[in-house]
């Protein structure tokens, strides 16, 4: 394979899996915000807006990329080759789902004035939910068949992860600005109360998905965490979900008290500060899975 295609193709899956969350992230950020000014509202259509249709060039460029792996050809020069890919390959058909559910998205973005609203945001989830179920069956949990149960399981975790690194990026680069501007301080601890609860549930999910591809991915043994590369890629990962979860709790157990008292301001920049810094190995997490994806499971060590 051409190691510059197989590059290009884990730097656009890591571009993407940061957008699908950033996206995934403000429709839930707007879902828990109560009394959101329109200006709010408008903002995180925005965010979701251009994420969604960012995330449709991505995906696009993806298939490019993918079509390219599997002819041997250069991405985009023959697009002949993406007929036979579309119609005739597991992986065409799980694209083709995909994208029908982004333009479903970005539909309702069109004709919406707004995010936030349950019935449309609903809508919109949804179809998120049926774009990270077309990354599953393309994904190594794929090998044990359509619709098996570590499809289903690897589904889970990336929903979940969308929704944990989602919320947390876009709180710590819109929302909680906004609301640290304008908003009334019950507003704020309110909002971010509710953002640490959804991050824990989420969280939950994640860890307990993860370890059962972990333990898929691994085969059952120790051996490939520091014999194989996609076993150090995932103690890579690892390690950045120990740091967020670190400073999850650090906000959680320090700064979100504070706010509640009433300590909003100085509590709310610190509670901020940490929040961002959360945001930043969220992205170093989406970006680790981009690799896994693209790497031989330390299962097959050997085989």
């Amino acid at each position: 394979m051409d190691p510059v295609t197989i590059s290009g193709s884990i730097i656009v899956a890591a571009v993407a899996n940061v957008l699908f969350a950033c996206a995934v992230g403000a429709c839930l950020a707007a879902l828990m915000l109560d009394n959101a000014s329109p200006r709010m509202r408008y903002r995180l259509r925005w965010i979701v807006a251009v994420c969604v249709v960012t995330l449709i060039v991505a995906d696009t460029v993806n298939l490019l990329f993918e079509a390219a792996l599997m002819s041997g050809s250069a991405p985009g020069a023959d697009l002949l080759v993406l007929i036979p890919v579309l119609t005739q390959s597991h992986f065409g058909t799980a694209w083709s789902t995909g994208f029908v559910a982004l333009i479903v998205w970005t539909g309702l973005l069109v004709g919406s004035r707004g995010v936030g609203r349950p019935a449309q945001t609903s809508v919109a989830l949804f179809a998120a939910a049926v774009f990270a179920f077309s990354r599953a069956a393309s994904s190594h949990a794929a090998d044990a068949g359509d619709f098996s149960l570590p499809e289903w399981i690897h589904w889970v975790h990336l929903c979940a992860t969308a929704a944990w690194a989602g919320l947390v990026i876009a709180s710590g680069l819109s929302v909680l600005p906004m609301l640290r501007a304008d908003a009334p301080a019950d507003d704020l601890a309110r909002f971010v109360g509710r953002l640490s609860g959804a991050a824990i549930v989420a969280l939950s999910a994640v860890l307990v998905s993860g370890i059962y591809n972990a333990d898929r991915g691994l085969g059952g043994s120790l051996v490939p965490l520091t014999h194989s590369d996609w076993g150090l890629i995932l103690d890579a990962k690892l390690a950045l979900v120990s740091a967020a979860v670190v400073l999850g709790g650090v906000n959680r157990q320090v700064y979100l008290p504070r706010i509640r008292r009433g300590a909003s301001q100085r509590a709310a920049a610190s509670f901020l500060t940490i929040l961002r810094a959360e945001a930043v190995a969220m992205i170093g997490i989406l970006s680790a899975a981009a690799v896994l994806a693209h790497t031989v499971p330390g299962a097959h060590l050997g085989t």
